[in-house]
Protein backbone atom coordinates (compact mmCIF):
# COMPACT_ATOMS: atom_id res chain seq x y z
CA UNK A 1 0.00 0.00 0.00
CA UNK A 2 1.39 3.40 -0.98
CA UNK A 3 2.10 6.08 1.60
CA UNK A 4 -1.04 7.90 2.79
CA UNK A 5 -3.27 5.44 0.93
CA UNK A 6 -5.73 5.01 3.81
CA UNK A 7 -5.82 8.72 4.59
CA UNK A 8 -6.52 9.44 0.94
CA UNK A 9 -9.25 6.80 0.84
CA UNK A 10 -11.11 8.20 3.85
CA UNK A 11 -10.63 11.78 2.65
CA UNK A 12 -12.04 11.02 -0.79
CA UNK A 13 -15.08 9.28 0.71
CA UNK A 14 -15.68 12.17 3.12
CA UNK A 15 -15.55 14.72 0.29
CA UNK A 16 -17.81 12.54 -1.84
CA UNK A 17 -20.46 12.39 0.91
CA UNK A 18 -20.24 16.15 1.47
CA UNK A 19 -20.52 16.73 -2.28
CA UNK A 20 -23.64 14.56 -2.50
CA UNK A 21 -25.19 16.42 0.43
CA UNK A 22 -24.41 19.92 -0.81
CA UNK A 23 -25.40 19.28 -4.43
CA UNK A 24 -28.67 17.76 -3.24
CA UNK A 25 -29.76 20.90 -1.41
CA UNK A 26 -28.10 23.58 -3.56
CA UNK A 27 -31.35 24.74 -5.15
CA UNK A 28 -33.27 24.96 -1.89
CA UNK A 29 -31.08 26.41 0.87
CA UNK A 30 -31.13 30.01 2.06
CA UNK A 31 -28.40 32.28 3.32
CA UNK A 32 -27.45 32.88 6.94
CA UNK A 33 -25.18 35.83 7.72
CA UNK A 34 -22.17 35.36 9.98
CA UNK A 35 -20.72 38.06 12.23
CA UNK A 36 -18.38 39.16 9.42
CA UNK A 37 -21.40 39.40 7.05
CA UNK A 38 -20.12 36.51 4.91
CA UNK A 39 -22.79 34.00 3.88
CA UNK A 40 -23.17 30.50 5.32
CA UNK A 41 -25.88 27.84 4.92
CA UNK A 42 -27.06 24.79 6.82
CA UNK A 43 -25.19 22.76 4.20
CA UNK A 44 -21.86 24.37 5.24
CA UNK A 45 -22.36 23.26 8.84
CA UNK A 46 -23.60 19.78 7.93
CA UNK A 47 -20.78 19.13 5.47
CA UNK A 48 -18.08 20.24 7.93
CA UNK A 49 -19.57 18.03 10.64
CA UNK A 50 -19.68 14.94 8.41
CA UNK A 51 -16.16 15.44 7.04
CA UNK A 52 -14.66 15.84 10.50
CA UNK A 53 -16.67 12.88 11.85
CA UNK A 54 -15.26 10.55 9.17
CA UNK A 55 -11.70 11.76 9.72
CA UNK A 56 -11.87 11.85 13.53
CA UNK A 57 -13.25 8.30 13.58
CA UNK A 58 -10.35 7.04 11.45
CA UNK A 59 -7.59 9.30 12.82
CA UNK A 60 -8.48 10.30 16.41
CA UNK A 61 -5.06 11.82 17.10
CA UNK A 62 -5.20 14.27 14.20
CA UNK A 63 -6.11 17.95 14.51
CA UNK A 64 -8.60 19.87 12.37
CA UNK A 65 -8.96 23.38 10.98
CA UNK A 66 -12.34 24.26 9.46
CA UNK A 67 -13.98 27.46 8.30
CA UNK A 68 -17.15 27.15 10.39
CA UNK A 69 -17.86 27.03 14.12
CA UNK A 70 -21.09 26.22 15.93
CA UNK A 71 -21.71 29.55 17.71
CA UNK A 72 -24.71 30.46 15.51
CA UNK A 73 -26.25 27.02 15.95
CA UNK A 74 -25.87 26.99 19.73
CA UNK A 75 -28.14 30.03 20.08
CA UNK A 76 -30.71 29.08 17.43
CA UNK A 77 -32.48 25.80 18.22
CA UNK A 78 -34.57 25.81 15.05
CA UNK A 79 -31.52 26.30 12.84
CA UNK A 80 -29.57 23.70 14.83
CA UNK A 81 -32.32 21.13 14.30
CA UNK A 82 -32.36 21.81 10.54
CA UNK A 83 -28.63 21.14 10.34
CA UNK A 84 -28.94 17.95 12.39
CA UNK A 85 -31.80 16.70 10.21
CA UNK A 86 -29.63 17.31 7.15
CA UNK A 87 -26.71 15.45 8.75
CA UNK A 88 -28.89 12.43 9.58
CA UNK A 89 -30.40 12.42 6.07
CA UNK A 90 -26.98 12.35 4.38
CA UNK A 91 -26.50 9.43 2.01
CA UNK A 92 -24.47 6.49 3.32
CA UNK A 93 -21.05 6.25 1.71
CA UNK A 94 -19.45 2.84 2.12
CA UNK A 95 -15.87 2.40 3.34
CA UNK A 96 -14.78 -0.71 1.49
CA UNK A 97 -11.57 -0.85 3.54
CA UNK A 98 -13.56 -1.11 6.80
CA UNK A 99 -15.66 -4.25 6.30
CA UNK A 100 -18.01 -2.41 3.96
CA UNK A 101 -19.33 -0.16 6.72
CA UNK A 102 -20.72 3.29 5.93
CA UNK A 103 -18.90 6.38 7.12
CA UNK A 104 -20.10 7.22 10.64
CA UNK A 105 -22.47 10.03 11.61
CA UNK A 106 -22.79 11.92 14.89
CA UNK A 107 -25.10 10.25 17.40
CA UNK A 108 -26.48 13.43 18.95
CA UNK A 109 -26.95 17.15 18.36
CA UNK A 110 -24.28 17.91 20.94
CA UNK A 111 -21.78 15.64 19.19
CA UNK A 112 -22.56 17.42 15.92
CA UNK A 113 -21.82 20.81 17.49
CA UNK A 114 -18.62 19.54 19.08
CA UNK A 115 -17.44 18.06 15.77
CA UNK A 116 -17.97 21.37 13.97
CA UNK A 117 -15.97 23.09 16.69
CA UNK A 118 -13.09 20.62 16.40
CA UNK A 119 -12.27 22.61 13.28
CA UNK A 120 -13.90 25.97 13.86
CA UNK A 121 -12.09 26.77 17.11
CA UNK A 122 -8.62 25.61 16.09
CA UNK A 123 -5.67 27.42 14.56
CA UNK A 124 -3.78 24.55 12.88
CA UNK A 125 -0.27 23.59 13.91
CA UNK A 126 2.03 26.57 14.13
CA UNK A 127 5.12 24.45 14.81
CA UNK A 128 4.51 21.57 12.45
CA UNK A 129 2.53 18.45 13.34
CA UNK A 130 -0.40 17.03 11.41
CA UNK A 131 -3.83 18.52 10.78
CA UNK A 132 -6.66 18.50 8.25
CA UNK A 133 -8.03 21.74 6.85
CA UNK A 134 -11.59 21.83 5.54
CA UNK A 135 -13.74 24.20 3.52
CA UNK A 136 -17.17 22.51 3.47
CA UNK A 137 -18.47 24.84 0.74
CA UNK A 138 -15.91 27.08 -0.92
CA UNK A 139 -17.79 29.78 -2.79
CA UNK A 140 -20.98 29.90 -0.72
CA UNK A 141 -22.14 33.08 -2.49
CA UNK A 142 -21.93 31.30 -5.87
CA UNK A 143 -23.41 28.12 -4.35
CA UNK A 144 -26.50 30.09 -3.39
CA UNK A 145 -26.86 31.21 -7.03
CA UNK A 146 -26.61 27.65 -8.38
CA UNK A 147 -23.11 28.32 -9.71
CA UNK A 148 -19.68 26.77 -9.17
CA UNK A 149 -18.46 25.75 -5.72
CA UNK A 150 -16.06 23.25 -4.20
CA UNK A 151 -15.71 20.96 -1.19
CA UNK A 152 -12.06 21.07 -0.16
CA UNK A 153 -9.95 18.96 2.17
CA UNK A 154 -6.21 18.82 2.74
CA UNK A 155 -3.86 17.04 5.12
CA UNK A 156 -0.97 19.21 6.30
CA UNK A 157 2.02 17.49 7.86
CA UNK A 158 5.01 19.42 9.20
CA UNK A 159 3.93 22.50 7.27
CA UNK A 160 3.46 20.81 3.87
CA UNK A 161 0.39 19.63 2.00
CA UNK A 162 0.59 15.85 1.73
CA UNK A 163 -2.98 15.14 0.56
CA UNK A 164 -5.30 17.37 -1.45
CA UNK A 165 -8.92 16.51 -2.29
CA UNK A 166 -11.20 18.92 -4.15
CA UNK A 167 -14.79 17.99 -4.91
CA UNK A 168 -16.23 19.99 -7.82
CA UNK A 169 -19.90 18.92 -8.00
CA UNK A 170 -20.81 21.28 -10.87
CA UNK A 171 -17.86 20.57 -13.19
CA UNK A 172 -18.32 17.67 -15.59
CA UNK A 173 -15.40 15.67 -16.97
CA UNK A 174 -16.19 17.00 -20.45
CA UNK A 175 -15.68 20.66 -19.60
CA UNK A 176 -12.52 22.22 -21.03
CA UNK A 177 -13.43 25.77 -19.97
CA UNK A 178 -14.98 26.47 -16.59
CA UNK A 179 -17.61 29.18 -16.15
CA UNK A 180 -19.99 30.10 -13.35
CA UNK A 181 -23.19 29.36 -15.22
CA UNK A 182 -22.26 26.25 -17.18
CA UNK A 183 -22.81 23.57 -14.56
CA UNK A 184 -23.19 19.80 -14.50
CA UNK A 185 -26.96 19.57 -13.92
CA UNK A 186 -27.37 15.83 -14.39
CA UNK A 187 -24.27 14.44 -12.69
CA UNK A 188 -22.26 14.98 -9.53
CA UNK A 189 -19.17 16.42 -11.15
CA UNK A 190 -15.53 15.52 -10.59
CA UNK A 191 -13.00 15.11 -7.82
CA UNK A 192 -9.39 16.30 -8.13
CA UNK A 193 -7.06 14.39 -5.84
CA UNK A 194 -3.35 14.26 -5.09
CA UNK A 195 -0.73 12.86 -2.73
CA UNK A 196 2.66 14.56 -2.49
CA UNK A 197 5.14 12.86 -4.78
CA UNK A 198 2.48 10.61 -6.33
CA UNK A 199 0.95 12.90 -8.95
CA UNK A 200 -2.63 14.09 -9.35
CA UNK A 201 -5.73 12.32 -10.58
CA UNK A 202 -9.32 13.01 -11.57
CA UNK A 203 -12.29 10.87 -10.53
CA UNK A 204 -15.96 11.06 -11.38
CA UNK A 205 -18.36 11.41 -8.47
CA UNK A 206 -21.70 9.61 -8.40
CA UNK A 207 -24.30 9.02 -5.67
CA UNK A 208 -23.16 5.41 -5.50
CA UNK A 209 -19.40 5.97 -5.36
CA UNK A 210 -16.29 7.20 -7.11
CA UNK A 211 -15.10 6.32 -10.59
CA UNK A 212 -11.62 4.90 -11.06
CA UNK A 213 -8.86 7.52 -10.80
CA UNK A 214 -7.31 8.72 -14.06
CA UNK A 215 -3.88 10.39 -13.85
CA UNK A 216 -3.84 14.01 -14.93
CA UNK A 217 -1.24 15.01 -17.50
CA UNK A 218 1.59 17.37 -16.64
CA UNK A 219 0.64 20.95 -17.41
CA UNK A 220 2.10 22.40 -20.60
CA UNK A 221 3.96 25.75 -20.38
CA UNK A 222 1.10 27.62 -22.05
CA UNK A 223 -2.40 26.55 -22.97
CA UNK A 224 -2.53 28.91 -25.97
CA UNK A 225 -0.62 31.69 -27.70
CA UNK A 226 -2.10 34.19 -25.26
CA UNK A 227 -1.85 34.07 -21.49
CA UNK A 228 -5.13 32.87 -19.97
CA UNK A 229 -5.74 34.70 -16.67
CA UNK A 230 -8.14 33.40 -14.01
CA UNK A 231 -9.62 36.11 -11.79
CA UNK A 232 -12.73 37.40 -10.03
CA UNK A 233 -13.46 41.08 -10.63
CA UNK A 234 -16.01 41.22 -7.82
CA UNK A 235 -13.46 40.19 -5.17
CA UNK A 236 -12.72 43.47 -3.39
CA UNK A 237 -9.72 42.04 -1.52
CA UNK A 238 -7.61 41.86 -4.70
CA UNK A 239 -6.00 44.63 -6.79
CA UNK A 240 -7.31 43.89 -10.25
CA UNK A 241 -5.79 47.07 -11.67
CA UNK A 242 -2.23 45.74 -11.45
CA UNK A 243 -3.30 42.39 -12.90
CA UNK A 244 -4.80 44.29 -15.84
CA UNK A 245 -1.47 46.05 -16.35
CA UNK A 246 0.31 42.70 -16.45
CA UNK A 247 -2.24 41.50 -19.00
CA UNK A 248 -1.40 44.52 -21.17
CA UNK A 249 2.31 43.70 -21.07
CA UNK A 250 1.58 40.14 -22.14
CA UNK A 251 -0.80 41.45 -24.81
CA UNK A 252 -3.73 39.41 -23.56
CA UNK A 253 -7.29 40.15 -22.50
CA UNK A 254 -8.17 40.34 -18.82
CA UNK A 255 -9.69 38.38 -17.35
CA UNK A 256 -10.25 35.37 -19.58
CA UNK A 257 -12.20 33.49 -16.91
CA UNK A 258 -13.94 34.91 -13.83
CA UNK A 259 -14.72 32.56 -10.94
CA UNK A 260 -15.80 33.36 -7.36
CA UNK A 261 -14.71 30.16 -5.54
CA UNK A 262 -10.97 30.06 -4.77
CA UNK A 263 -10.71 26.31 -5.31
CA UNK A 264 -12.64 26.44 -8.57
CA UNK A 265 -10.09 29.02 -9.77
CA UNK A 266 -7.43 26.38 -9.16
CA UNK A 267 -9.60 23.85 -10.98
CA UNK A 268 -9.75 26.28 -13.91
CA UNK A 269 -5.95 26.16 -14.00
CA UNK A 270 -5.83 22.38 -13.67
CA UNK A 271 -8.58 21.23 -16.07
CA UNK A 272 -10.02 24.45 -17.50
CA UNK A 273 -7.20 25.72 -19.67
CA UNK A 274 -6.05 28.57 -17.42
CA UNK A 275 -2.42 29.65 -17.09
CA UNK A 276 -2.14 31.99 -14.13
CA UNK A 277 -4.03 33.30 -11.12
CA UNK A 278 -3.04 36.13 -8.77
CA UNK A 279 -4.00 37.34 -5.35
CA UNK A 280 -2.66 40.88 -4.98
CA UNK A 281 -3.84 42.17 -1.58
CA UNK A 282 -5.84 45.38 -1.83
CA UNK A 283 -4.92 46.15 1.75
CA UNK A 284 -2.08 44.99 4.05
CA UNK A 285 -4.73 43.61 6.41
CA UNK A 286 -6.19 41.34 3.70
CA UNK A 287 -6.37 37.76 4.98
CA UNK A 288 -5.85 34.59 2.97
CA UNK A 289 -7.63 31.77 4.85
CA UNK A 290 -5.68 28.53 4.70
CA UNK A 291 -8.78 26.56 3.71
CA UNK A 292 -9.16 28.62 0.52
CA UNK A 293 -5.86 27.30 -0.87
CA UNK A 294 -4.63 24.12 0.85
CA UNK A 295 -5.21 21.00 -1.20
CA UNK A 296 -5.73 22.68 -4.55
CA UNK A 297 -2.16 23.95 -4.48
CA UNK A 298 -0.91 20.38 -4.07
CA UNK A 299 -3.02 19.10 -6.98
CA UNK A 300 -1.63 21.96 -9.09
CA UNK A 301 2.04 21.63 -8.12
CA UNK A 302 1.99 17.84 -8.57
CA UNK A 303 1.23 18.58 -12.23
CA UNK A 304 4.18 20.94 -12.66
CA UNK A 305 2.51 24.15 -11.55
CA UNK A 306 4.26 26.55 -9.20
CA UNK A 307 2.89 28.61 -6.33
CA UNK A 308 4.73 31.36 -4.44
CA UNK A 309 3.90 34.62 -2.77
CA UNK A 310 4.77 37.98 -4.32
CA UNK A 311 8.24 37.79 -2.78
CA UNK A 312 8.94 34.42 -4.37
CA UNK A 313 8.59 32.51 -1.08
CA UNK A 314 6.93 29.12 -0.73
CA UNK A 315 3.55 29.06 1.01
CA UNK A 316 3.71 28.52 4.78
CA UNK A 317 0.80 26.40 6.00
CA UNK A 318 1.80 26.62 9.66
CA UNK A 319 0.91 30.28 10.27
CA UNK A 320 -2.50 29.69 11.89
CA UNK A 321 -5.90 30.10 10.27
CA UNK A 322 -4.52 32.44 7.60
CA UNK A 323 -1.46 32.43 5.34
CA UNK A 324 -0.20 35.41 7.32
CA UNK A 325 3.48 34.76 6.65
CA UNK A 326 2.97 35.21 2.92
CA UNK A 327 2.21 38.34 0.90
CA UNK A 328 -0.21 37.59 -1.88
CA UNK A 329 -0.06 34.70 -4.34
CA UNK A 330 1.23 33.96 -7.83
CA UNK A 331 -0.13 30.66 -9.14
CA UNK A 332 1.17 29.76 -12.61
CA UNK A 333 2.27 26.96 -14.88
CA UNK A 334 5.84 26.08 -14.00
CA UNK A 335 7.40 27.18 -17.28
CA UNK A 336 6.09 30.74 -17.03
CA UNK A 337 5.98 31.37 -13.28
CA UNK A 338 9.38 33.07 -13.08
CA UNK A 339 8.59 35.54 -15.87
CA UNK A 340 5.12 36.24 -14.48
CA UNK A 341 6.46 36.88 -10.97
CA UNK A 342 9.23 39.17 -12.20
CA UNK A 343 6.78 41.21 -14.29
CA UNK A 344 4.35 41.58 -11.41
CA UNK A 345 7.17 42.69 -9.08
CA UNK A 346 8.16 45.38 -11.59
CA UNK A 347 4.58 46.63 -11.86
CA UNK A 348 4.17 46.77 -8.08
CA UNK A 349 7.40 48.76 -7.71
CA UNK A 350 6.18 51.21 -10.38
CA UNK A 351 2.84 51.52 -8.59
CA UNK A 352 4.54 52.38 -5.30
CA UNK A 353 6.43 55.39 -6.71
Amino acid sequence: MSEYAYERHIAELAVLRASILTKGVQSGVSEISKEDNSPVTIADFAAQCLIIKALYHAFPNDMFLGEEDSATLRVDEKLRDKVYDLVLAAEDVINLQDSGKPLPKPESVEEMLDLIDLGGHKTGCKAGGRFWTIDPIDGTAAFLKGQQYAVSLALIEDGREVIGIIGCPNISAEMTRITENEVDKTGLGIMLTAVRGQGSAIRSMTPTGLGDPSPLETLRPLSSKQLHIIDCATAVTCRHDVIAKLADRFETTFPNTEIWSSHIRYAALIVGGGDVHFLIPADPATKMPIWDHAGSQLVFTELGGKVTDLDGNEIDFCAGRDLSRNRGLVVARGGIHGRILATMKTILVEESR
